[in-house]
């Protein structure tokens, strides 16, 4: 039976892959340096950007029925070591938080680790992986306005006490959630009562630096963070508007990253929060091709 899921889901890809725009060509031009963090800075101007068409994901769970998002304007340059992308898209609301019932905007690239295997488009497949460089927006937000945690999140909260928050580590002197800050509380015996940050989770982190997330994966739900963190993003929403750079090294030393020769292949995912739009419940493209301009 899995077996013919399997083939199933493949015989749709197909289908998609014959109905949706392909061959598009992405050219990385070159400059003298790239702004990581300024979408309008002249530099953008000197290449031409493309429009790539994006697609509801309703071919795994969890779907998405309803398109929100028809495309995303792509634009790259590269200065011979390090490559950028500028990602812009059309979006009337600016979803920066994640909570029981809200959800965040957030946009990837994906490359091949090897363009001439050509892996599945959709997040790879056995022995096809592929490098996903993924933005999250909540992520930005706590690194603009620190880390959003149960106090700021709902100010009226109330708790009893808060075990081992404070210097004597004993308990005996507890403090209320308003007067703990999760830094001082993630040190010390404090850290116990923080599973995800004690296991050293990725998605746990209270201090990030970057609001990008590096991934490999051979096929849905194969997702994993990479040991080594290179890449960088950085997003601004404006006039309903999100324009996201991602860079990285051309010529990277990580074995986990894609190797990028002068063509290879791109593809997009991006996620609209106010639709709830979250893990696969997300628009995406087919492959295009990328050349760089070294």
């Amino acid at each position: 039976m899995k077996t013919k899921n399997c083939l199933l889901i493949i015989a749709i890809i197909g289908a998609f892959a014959s109905n949706a725009q392909t061959g598009l060509t992405i050219k990385s031009g070159k400059v003298d340096s790239i702004p990581k963090k300024n979408s309008k800075s002249s530099i953008w101007t000197k290449v031409a950007p493309v429009s790539v068409t994006v697609l509801p994901q309703n071919i795994t769970s969890p779907k998405l029925q309803k398109s929100t998002i028809p495309s995303v304007k792509v634009t790259s340059i590269n200065d011979g070591i390090t490559i950028g992308f500028l990602l812009e898209w059309t979006d009337s609301t600016k979803d920066i938080f994640v909570d029981a019932d809200k959800f965040c905007d957030q946009v990837a690239i994906q490359l091949p680790m090897d363009a001439a295997q050509n892996p599945i488009f959709m997040m790879g497949n056995k022995n096809g992986r592929v490098h996903i460089i993924h933005w999250k927006s909540v992520w930005q937000n706590d690194i603009e306005n620190g880390f959003r945690d149960v106090k700021e999140a709902y100010p009226n909260y109330w708790t009893d006490v808060y075990p081992m928050a404070e210097r004597q580590g004993d308990g005996s002197m507890g403090k209320y959630a308003r007067d703990v800050s999760v830094k001082d509380y993630s040190k010390g015996q404090g850290k116990n009562f923080i599973p995800g940050f004690y296991a050293g989770n990725p998605m746990s982190i209270f201090d990030r630096k970057d609001p990008s997330e590096e991934c490999i994966a051979e096929g849905f739900g194969t997702l994993t963070t990479q040991e080594t963190q290179n890449a960088t993003a950085w997003g601004t929403w404006e006039n309903n508007k999100w324009s996201v750079i991602i860079t990285r090294a051309i010529n990277s030393s990580d074995p986990q990253d894609a190797a990028l020769p002068e063509k290879t292949k791109i593809a997009f995912a991006v996620w609209n929060g106010a639709d709830e739009n979250v893990s696969g419940r997300k628009h995406y493209s087919m492959w295009n091709d990328l050349v760089i301009e070294k």
